[in-house]
């Protein structure tokens, strides 16, 4: 990949280091891990590529995929293991996953797998799915006899850009969503772009959203690119036209989230832009049994927080425009007669506040690159909340910007 603008010396300093060939984004933390997030073009499970092999070191290892994933790639997953491993060093789990089953549950199943497989200490774990998979195996890696080595391979663009990114794993739990979980940085991150080619449209937009929350609060030209292919990047994504652009677009999103997250990695310090997007998203989903997807939820809470941030006069009209315009050229619709409901959407901020240690730290762009925080509950008026539900509803109806 060629001609992507990178900041190098703010990189080096924050441990974040792309490589020459722009194929590599090493992460090396002050505190105390490093992995590499590597770009293996479109070829990782081919026969001639020895990178998975090399990861793997001769150590026996659990490969676990989702159902959907094994229907698609099981044979070329079970073809390189053939090929490259003594069929004693692995074994292929697929599970049955979907957000409704992301619980300790599908956890202690993983752990029992890999028990009946004998997985010792110097063994470890091979994660093949979306986020949720990741989600599922990062947990299981990180509690199995203290500790284990993961791989994250993810099949989805939000496992590419976000869930494959950072350290945290974690399953719901009584209604609350990742609930239970742990900070557990992986081996290393393999992405091949072909995975993507398998996903709906639904699912890249999945990712997209979580793009663009990068985008809105740290990377002004990030957010440019993305208007000037809003309404093709999809279908590039899934028809692999424009690989370099693509590619390009994740690695600079992935970028900012881990500069993002380098200085405060195990969330000592509660207030973090990259929970733009994860304020009332997590309730969106909940409330709708997962009928809105993660991505989804994290577009229309960046709608409401537009909203939010311009009825408090904190955000232009045109900033107002240009955010609300870019979801809906994805593909977005930007209101849901269910899920918004004022007073629902209101007392949810409590377990938001909760789990913020006390403060709501609600996220609102400012200007394309950055944005402030409300910090308090009592910063956001719940009438502000109800005009901005009662704008996007309108918007949606009539499709008309400030």
């Amino acid at each position: 990949m060629t001609g992507m603008k990178v900041d190098r010396s703010t990189s080096e300093t924050t441990g974040i280091v792309l490589s020459e060939g722009g194929t590599t984004i090493s992460v090396k933390n002050r505190f105390d891990y490093s992995y590499d997030i590597i770009y293996a073009g479109e070829a990782l499970l081919s026969a001639g590529n020895s990178l998975l092999h090399d990861m793997i070191a001769g150590r026996r290892c659990l490969v676990v995929t989702s159902e959907t994933v094994n229907a698609l790639y099981g044979r070329q997953i079970e073809d390189y293991f053939r090929l490259w491993f003594e069929d004693d060093q692995f074994r292929i789990l697929a599970l049955p996953v979907n957000a409704n089953k992301k619980n300790i549950e599908a956890v202690v199943n993983v752990c029992r797998e890999a028990n009946r497989f004998c997985l010792g200490r110097r063994s470890l774990f091979v994660a093949v799915g979306g986020g949720v998979l990741m989600d599922i195996v990062g947990m299981a890696s990180s509690i199995y006899m203290r500790k284990l080595d993961y791989v994250r391979i993810p099949t989805t663009l939000v496992g590419q850009v976000d869930a494959g990114v950072g350290l945290k794993t974690g399953v719901d739990f009584e209604g609350s969503k990742n609930f239970i979980g742990t900070f557990h940085p992986p081996a290393a991150v393999l992405n091949d772009f072909r995975f993507l080619r398998t996903l709906d449209a639904e699912e890249i937009r999945n990712g997209l959203a979580e793009i663009t929350k990068m985008a809105i609060v740290a990377d002004a030209e990030l957010f440019s690119l993305l208007e000037n292919v809003s309404k093709n990047i999809v279908n590039y994504y899934i028809t692999g036209t424009n690989v370099e652009l693509t590619q390009k677009i994740n690695i600079i999103s992935v970028m900012r989230m881990l500069e993002q997250l380098q200085s405060d990695p195990y969330e000592k310090n509660l207030a973090r832009m990259v929970d733009f997007g994860h304020t009332f998203g997590p309730f969106l989903e909940m409330y709708t049994g997962h009928r809105i997807k993660h991505g989804r939820a994290v577009a229309l809470d960046m709608a409401i927080s537009a909203e939010i941030s311009y009825l408090l006069g904190r955000a232009s009209a045109e900033l107002h425009d240009r955010i609300l315009k870019l979801l809906v050229d994805f593909g977005y619709h930007l209101y849901d007669n269910e899920a918004f409901d004022t007073e629902r959407m209101w007392q949810s901020l409590d377990s938001i506040v909760l789990r913020r240690g006390g403060k709501l730290n609600l996220v609102i762009p400012t200007d394309i690159g950055r944005a402030e925080f409300l910090r308090d509950k009592g910063d956001l008026q719940k009438e502000v909340l109800n005009e901005a539900i009662t704008n996007l509803r309108d918007f949606n109806e009539g499709g008309c910007l400030k």
